[in-house]
């Protein structure tokens, strides 16, 4: 298999197969209990992760996060996601679930939007140490070659 066919290549073999269904298993079970809300709040705390980083990064990057795995990622723009994911996780839940929260429920879920907010703010930032690492290890600047179609 080469880089340019990856895509038809990675459902060859049991393991890759397996992994997709394992996921989209999840996914749907996810959906299924606890609504399709459960789904999209963590999704879009990790786009508002990604989008302040970038934005604290490239405004006030001054100190390098990992150099040589990453080196336009910041600890300014680490600490920037995390403060503004955090602070905008309470409010997010609220929007997505679109209803107003039980005042009896109302500490509850506080807890587990800003759990949810610290959780995905520390543990966002490795999908990128880790596309870098995969690039880095190919050779490649970015997925543009691995990925048809990808940027970045």
């Amino acid at each position: 298999c080469s880089y340019s066919n990856i895509l038809p290549c990675s459902f060859h073999t049991p393991q890759r197969q397996l992994f997709l269904v394992g996921q989209s298993s999840y996914w749907i079970k996810t959906v299924q209990e606890f609504g399709l809300s459960w789904v999209l709040y963590p999704a879009l705390l990790v786009i508002v992760n990604d989008t302040m980083a970038y934005v604290f990064g490239l405004t006030m990057g001054k100190h390098k996060l990992l150099p040589r795995l990453s080196p336009k990622k910041t600890v300014e723009g680490f600490a920037g996601a995390l403060l503004s994911t955090v602070g905008i996780s309470i409010p997010l839940l609220r929007w997505v679930l679109g209803k107003s929260i039980a005042e009896t429920d109302s500490k509850m879920y506080a807890k587990l939007a800003l759990t949810l907010g610290v959780f995905i703010s520390l543990v966002s930032p490795f999908g990128g140490f880790l596309a870098s690492a995969v690039k880095r290890a190919h050779g490649a600047k970015d997925f543009g070659k691995l990925i048809p179609g990808h940027g970045g």
